[in-house]
């Protein structure tokens, strides 16, 4: 989810709020789309108990608390963290569909590859941030 916001970020290039401390492009809000992922991708993954209704809005409410936030620190737009919940909804919920889906026809096969798709994002991540973390702090 994540880099799929960064790809999107590019091509969209919409500019932040006028008074907003950073430069890169706000559209969409990475915060709310990641937040909402995990949100709908939990919710995905609690059963159908009443007691797991309270779980549920606190899980909705926690990803919209970290989107607002974003809003009033000004650091991006309303349309943008709507967009990035809408999307990180539809991603979250996806993402538990697919699993459901793998787990149905192979468990062995969905442990596999979630353990892969966390590695090599984890990889992907520590990769591309630690050499711009080390030049930035060269810097300092």
């Amino acid at each position: 989810a994540v880099y799929l916001t960064q790809v999107l970020k590019k091509l969209i290039n919409q500019s932040r709020p006028a008074d907003a401390p950073f430069a890169d492009p706000g559209m969409p809000s990475s915060h709310s789309l990641v937040s909402f992922f995990a949100a709908v991708g939990w919710i995905g993954s609690l059963g159908n108990c009443y007691g797991d209704l309270v779980g549920k809005v606190s899980l909705l409410a926690a990803a919209a608390a970290v989107a607002l936030l974003r809003v009033v620190c000004g650091y991006h737009s309303v349309p943008q963290i709507a967009v990035g919940a809408a999307l990180g909804s539809i991603l979250g919920r996806s993402w538990i569909v697919l699993g459901n889906l793998l787990h149905m026809s192979n468990p062995r096969l969905l442990l596999i590859a979630a353990w892969a798709a966390y590695l090599s994002g984890s990889a992907l991540f520590i990769t591309t941030n630690v050499s711009k973390w080390t030049a930035r702090d060269k810097h300092l």
